[in-house]
């Protein structure tokens, strides 16, 4: 018999979620490759990867450049669902491995998180593309208090730019629906969280084609939750979900007259002393931030960091 319609569409959705899957993979993929090359003998342990990383990197980029290309927009690519899920397994327990010994002293690399908050906002596109040009991964939380439509450019959808952050290997996080946490608001109880936060997941599946973010970063902060705090945390934890807030405040949401590019910087200079391990926080819509993300990377890897994207196995994301 021949394939139904639906079928048709099923194959194509589950291809989608792969190459999703595995530009994600590629971010993780490229970020361990450099840690396996420039780290040294203190990470032997992790070459005996290489071969498997290499193999999937070439697969994405070939996969890449069809895409790029426009080739064949609907291609049917067969990838091998469990060699995947392995070596994504392999590489992400590397680094949170990696992780351990730099907090245990036993290895002297440095990660930074780079994290930002409340997309997604048309102005995303130009922080994509100083990304892009360091070849940094980074974490966007987004949420849909603005509704179905970018606060800076209403002709266009919300939805319409969490196809681009994958498409250039960052991680998407899940900042609620609303936003709302003023009193009566998502921190009213478990319950009202939980609602809430799944009804932007339900949003970012539909928005990117399957993407189901599993990180969690709570609106202000967790300490924001007050006395909803332990029963959002227990309703997450039996959720299957992880949740992280950060190291340090880039300062960006400070308020007129309180931020600037050189006041980032200075937080993130002071922050970058004793932290080897950095969750940084900046905002989508902060135009300081855009403006100060240049010299932020190069002053960064400058001191050594790797910018990794967030995944659930990392320290850094409490559950």
């Amino acid at each position: 018999m021949g394939e139904t319609k639906g079928q048709s569409r099923q194959g194509r959705g589950g291809n989608i979620l792969l190459i999703l899957a595995l530009i994600l993979m590629l971010a993780v993929v490229g970020s361990a490759l450099f840690i396996l090359t420039h780290v040294g003998k203190t990470v032997k342990e992790y070459k005996k990867q290489s071969a498997a990383l290499d193999k999937v990197r070439a697969e994405l980029e070939a996969e890449q450049e069809l895409r790029d290309k426009h080739i064949e927009e609907k291609a049917q690519m067969e990838f091998d669902d469990d060699a995947i899920a392995e070596t994504r397994k392999e590489v992400f327990a590397s680094a949170a491995q990696l992780e351990k010994d730099i907090k245990a002293g036993r290895n002297k690399a440095k990660i930074c998180y780079l994290t930002f908050d409340d997309g997604p906002y048309y102005r995303g596109n130009t922080i994509l593309k100083i990304l892009n040009k360091y070849d940094v991964k980074a974490t966007f939380f987004l949420t849909t208090a603005n509704g179905d439509r970018l606060p800076d450019k209403a002709e266009l959808s919300a939805a319409s730019m969490y196809p681009e952050y994958l498409r250039y290997g960052h991680t998407i996080g899940n900042h609620t629906y609303s936003h709302d946490y003023d009193k009566g608001g998502i921190y009213k109880n478990a319950n009202a969280f939980m609602k809430d936060m799944k009804k932007q997941e339900d949003f970012t599946v539909k928005a990117s084609d399957g993407y189901d973010p599993k990180i969690v970063r709570f609106p202000g902060g967790r300490a924001t939750a007050g006395k909803s705090l332990g029963d959002i945390e227990t309703a997450l934890r039996k959720g299957g979900y992880g949740w992280a807030d950060w190291t340090v405040d880039s300062g960006d949401s400070w308020g007129k007259g309180n931020t600037s590019p050189k006041i980032i910087m200075k937080q993130i200079k002071e922050a970058a002393k004793d932290q080897d391990v950095m969750v940084i926080l900046c905002h989508e819509w902060s135009k300081d931030t855009q403006k100060a993300l240049p010299e932020m990377i190069e002053y960064l890897q400058g001191e050594g960091y790797i910018f990794l994207p967030m995944f659930y196995e990392s320290s850094t994301v409490l559950k």
